[in-house]
């Protein structure tokens, strides 16, 4: 059906949804995100931990929101799963980040462990049902396919250990469809350059945020291998998401390569005058004696 004439969202610009993904550097593009959509206005999914209860409070709010308030932002940023987009006028386009699934998972248990969520002497048990992580329920679900879950839109209607082909190919299908753009973790600075030709971005440099001081947990090779075998989805949904990556690194060449190596260099030294700086502001004032 055509819109009608009244109805401008054919030629509108898309709403931005940043699906943040814990432990995806989220916090760091954050801040990029916010320097870049300056002056368009932002609606920040105020989500810490993406528990069922959560994400329904979310969407009511959503619901009761009017229609013609929701059209005015134009960037929805936050933890979310795919389908927030459903409840906004106008066409939209996704931008999210993923990682090594097994890194990820790593890296959330550790920042759970800071928090005290687990005893200091806690140890990731998978021959239990709930491998010992019964005591923070929403890290049981991330534990499990936790990228497939979020991109297909069916997280909390998989139960721990119900992902399948099925819910695999739903995200994959999300992703080509209505993802602009999908950034690796693990080649952060490069992601960033392939956004400035994808999305506009400008040539903005970053200090990593909420990075956590390298802290020893240990964790078994045995878990590690359980980790890999639950999380074969979103191995693959990883796999799709790099080759895809891959084809826009071939797509710019050379140049783009020479371009990281500059960027490398100079957001180096932007990180090197952020923690001089920060250092100064530690010290305390010298006061001479009265």
């Amino acid at each position: 059906m055509a819109p009608s004439p009244q109805d401008s969202s054919a030629t509108r610009d898309p709403k931005i949804f940043f699906l943040h993904i814990p432990k995806t550097a989220g916090m760091s593009l954050n801040g990029l995100f916010v320097r870049n959509y300056r002056g368009r206005p932002h609606y920040n999914v105020q989500i810490k931990d993406i528990s069922e209860a959560d994400w329904l409070a979310c969407l009511d709010r959503m619901e009761k929101t009017p229609r013609e308030e929701l059209d005015q932002y134009q960037i929805f940023k936050g933890h979310m799963i795919y389908g927030l987009h459903k409840f906004v006028p106008g066409p939209a386009e996704y931008i999210t980040f993923l990682r090594d699934p097994v890194k990820r998972l790593i890296s959330h248990y550790k920042m759970v462990r800071r928090q005290n969520m687990f005893s200091p002497d806690h140890q990731i048990d998978p021959s239990r049902s709930d491998w010992n992580l019964g005591a923070y329920p929403a890290f049981i679900r991330s534990l499990d396919n936790y990228q497939t879950r979020a991109l297909s839109g069916m997280d909390f209607q998989i139960p721990f250990g119900g992902c399948s082909e099925e819910h695999l190919k739903l995200a994959m299908d999300n992703m080509d469809r209505d993802f602009k753009f999908v950034g690796l973790t693990e080649q952060f600075d490069l992601s960033l350059l392939l956004l400035r030709r994808v999305c506009g971005w400008g040539w903005r440099y970053y200090s990593p945020d909420n990075v956590a001081p390298e802290t020893p947990v240990p964790i078994s090779t045995d878990v590690i291998d359980a980790l890999r075998r639950l999380n074969r989805f979103d191995l693959a949904l990883y796999r799709h998401a790099q080759e895809r990556f891959d084809r826009l690194v071939d797509q710019y060449g050379w140049k783009l390569q020479v371009e990281l190596k500059v960027y490398g260099l100079g957001n180096r030294m932007h990180q090197g005058l952020h923690r001089g700086k920060a250092e100064i502001g530690r010290k305390p004032a010298s006061g001479r004696p009265g």
